[in-house]
């Protein structure tokens, strides 16, 4: 690769600058756009001490309790299934 002049440097450091700078502000956009809708979803209700912020992450929302309940069915089903196949065997033997 030839040498660069000190002009054509000079440059191509301040076209990267330039693209650095485009590049924080969209993603500070991009953070401002998600608070803004995540205030909306939420409303502007923020918790008033630390402990009501955790219980408010960490509460299981309805869909997390419905796959839950999906899941615990399953694992019984199966478990039933199992202990019948067990029995079946067990007699034939």
């Amino acid at each position: 690769m030839s040498q660069l002049s000190a002009d054509e440097v000079r440059q191509r450091q301040e076209f990267l600058r330039q693209q650095r700078d485009k590049l924080l502000a969209m993603k500070k956009e991009a953070r401002e756009k998600q608070l803004r809708e995540s205030e909306q979803d939420h409303g502007s209700q923020r918790p008033v001490s630390a402990r009501a912020a955790r219980s408010a992450l960490q509460a299981p929302t309805h869909q997390q309790s419905q796959a839950t309940a999906d899941t615990d069915k399953k694992m019984a089903m199966r478990k039933a299934i199992a202990e019948k196949l067990r029995q079946e065997v067990i007699s034939k033997q």
